[in-house]
């Protein structure tokens, strides 16, 4: 993407949304953080994200092929990888400590 292309990428932003305000250095770092991406891609990514959200949308909303973040549920093979990893239990010392300290918390009296 080109920094004209940046500009009527902000452009169409503030026309969905006119509390959007677009200036030289919004163009700028904008440009900066998107060079990498193609305009056709990031467009239809804008159009998905403004019939979803009354708000203006920041750069990574934007970006394509987006990975998945820590709020998203994890998908099959995702789910597969994350069941067959071992791990070591925690000793019974850590165990215990871990237990006592929810039950403070709780206010539980043992």
């Amino acid at each position: 993407m080109n920094k004209r292309e940046t500009f009527t990428l902000l452009k169409m932003i503030w026309n969905f949304y006119d509390q959007f305000v677009v200036d030289q250095d919004k163009v700028n770092y904008w440009y900066e953080a998107m060079k990498e991406w193609p305009l056709e891609e990031v467009q239809k990514n804008l159009l998905e994200f403004v019939r979803q959200s009354p708000y203006p949308p920041k750069i990574s909303e934007l970006a394509p092929n987006k990975t998945t973040n820590a709020m998203s549920v994890p998908n099959l093979e995702e789910t597969k990888v994350i069941i067959t990893r071992k791990h070591k239990p925690a000793s019974e010392e850590v165990a215990q400590r871990s237990m006592a300290q929810m039950r403070a918390i709780l206010g539980i009296e043992r």
